[in-house]
């Protein structure tokens, strides 16, 4: 059912909520995971630079995570691919190059200011992409003012 999953990541903590579906997904039929990073890039005179500061720090993050993931069995791999174009395209360029089955990304992994710019990658994803998008949300608090009256 689910061979491959791609989780797309950017690093965030969105994307880490969305890890855990992905495996949940993967688990269910035997299937493994490949952790997909866009690092995009901002075209210069002479060169192109990252499109977030703390791109350097992303990858780490992600490599690290993947690593962890290996060391408890998980079937995974990790794709990073440097891009001038939009991370979204990007992810479904690759679910496609591996006959993914779903990709699995959060709905909110940069701030807004830069979502604004950017785009939403999630949103994206659900037109560009070659297979089934799952967009995870990343739990909402209620105050307990609002539970109660949820309920009644």
């Amino acid at each position: 059912m689910y061979e491959t999953v791609i989780w797309a990541t950017d690093g965030s903590d969105g994307a880490d909520v969305a890890l855990r579906e992905a495996l949940q997904l993967a688990e269910l039929s035997e299937g493994r995971v490949v952790a997909v990073h866009c690092d995009q890039r901002l075209n210069g005179r002479a060169m192109a630079w990252p499109a977030f500061p703390d791109e350097e720090d992303r990858r780490i993050k992600i490599r690290r995570q993947v690593e962890g993931l290996r060391a408890d069995g998980v079937d995974v791999d990790l794709v990073i691919r440097r891009s001038h174009h939009e991370a979204a395209d990007i992810i479904a360029e690759i679910a496609a190059e591996l006959d993914a089955d779903v990709i699995v990304c959060g709905s909110r992994g940069l701030s807004s200011f830069s979502a604004a710019f950017v785009g939403s990658v999630g949103q994206r994803l659900l037109h560009v992409a070659p297979c089934p998008v799952l967009v995870v949300r990343e739990p909402t608090r209620v105050p307990s003012a609002q539970k109660e009256t949820v309920g009644a």
